[in-house]
């Protein structure tokens, strides 16, 4: 059994460390409100895990809970600095996290969310669904 804390901790466990290797220069910041823009260079990667829902597993009277989420994944840039080098870097997450089981969590199939720019930064979501048991 996992808890969400757990869950948590096991999905930046197994992010954070590959993130690093391959990407040194690129900021990741996890679970964060707001980012200095000046302090970041041209690009970098926020991370925010969403527990979304629980269900009832069986009918019997000691049931397990079946918890579900999302890991977002926003990769930021600095607009007009390309986009070759984000989409890079976004294929690597996904490749990287695309059905994991990591201590207990499961990953799923990850996709494309949504695009935006504002303010002169353009950032594109990944979301990797996930699954545990409680």
């Amino acid at each position: 059994m996992t808890t969400e804390v757990q869950a948590r901790d096991a999905i930046i466990g197994f992010l954070h460390p590959a993130w690093a290797t391959a990407y040194p220069a690129v900021k990741i910041f996890y679970e964060t409100a707001s980012v200095d823009l000046d302090a970041v260079g041209s690009t970098f990667l926020r991370v925010r895990i969403d527990f979304v829902s629980s269900t009832r597993q069986g009918i019997d009277l000691n049931p397990i809970t079946g918890s579900y989420g999302e890991v977002v994944l926003q990769m930021f840039m600095k607009d007009g600095s390309g986009t070759r080098e984000p989409l890079v870097r976004i294929n690597f997450l996904r490749e990287l996290l695309k059905y994991q089981i990591i201590s207990g969590v499961t990953l799923d199939c990850p996709r494309l969310g949504r695009k935006q720019s504002r303010s002169g930064w353009t950032s594109q979501d990944l979301i990797v669904p996930f699954q545990f048991w409680q």
